[in-house]
């Protein structure tokens, strides 16, 4: 399916479900689709345990998702969930290779839309991760994507398609919808702050994940200065 076909769908669902916030509520979008969705929970013993082996997470079968509401990583389930939903909306048929990554694309863009992270200036993973609620393997690749579609449109077309614009007026109704996107070079290397490196590093060891060696340097530095 072709992308700008694709940007359609997603903007029919951002308005009929009045989407408005983001990370979006995934489970509510699925209500508001009227797409059949049952927890795995809610089923008898042998159906919950026969849903495990298809998924620890979330799958659809017969137009009807079925999600695990006990699963920890709610990133990834978060994911998951659209992936399925794009599936149904796409009017996919069997399971193949084509018809799986034309679901990841939906997934990705439905929770991080191009042009949002374009207005709302994602320029690290680390914005797109705490802004679009996709994890930081998804974060990473969106912003690769989203760098890709920004150079597109900066080098050839100067505009965002339809529906994209559209897109945009939802969240910023304030402004026209771009019709042209300023250039500017985004293959810079951007060199965060101090303060922007710091908060980084606390960040980090709350989620309880390891240092790179040069920001454990950092940090020792900054604890030298009196910063806690």
């Amino acid at each position: 399916m072709e992308h700008c076909e694709v940007s359609r769908i997603i903007l029919d669902v951002y308005e009929t479900c009045n989407i408005k916030n983001f990370p979006i509520n995934c489970i509510d979008v699925i209500k508001k689709l009227k797409i059949p969705l049952y927890k795995y929970s809610e089923l008898s013993e042998i159906k919950e345990r026969e849903c495990y082996k298809v998924s620890d997470d979330a799958f659809k079968l017969r137009g009807k998702i079925y999600y695990n509401d006990s699963f920890p990583y709610i990133r990834r389930q978060r994911f998951t969930l659209m992936h399925e939903v794009g599936h149904i909306l796409l009017s996919h048929n069997g399971d193949t290779k084509e018809n799986d990554d034309e679901a990841n694309e939906f997934a990705s863009h439905i929770l991080a839309p191009r042009i949002l992270i374009h207005k709302y200036d994602c320029r690290t993973v680390r914005h797109i991760y705490e802004l679009f609620g996709l994890s930081y393997k998804a974060s990473n690749r969106a912003l690769s994507d989203y760098r890709k579609w920004y150079e597109n449109i900066a080098q050839t077309t100067h505009r965002a398609s339809e529906s994209e614009r559209q897109l945009e007026l939802l969240f910023f109704p304030e402004k026209k919808a771009c019709q042209k996107i300023e250039y500017e070079d985004y293959d810079e290397e951007y060199t965060p702050t101090p303060q922007e490196i710091y908060a980084d590093i606390r960040r980090t060891l709350k989620a309880g994940l390891p240092l790179s060696s040069k920001y454990a340097s950092l940090y020792r530095m900054y604890r030298k200065m009196g910063l806690k």
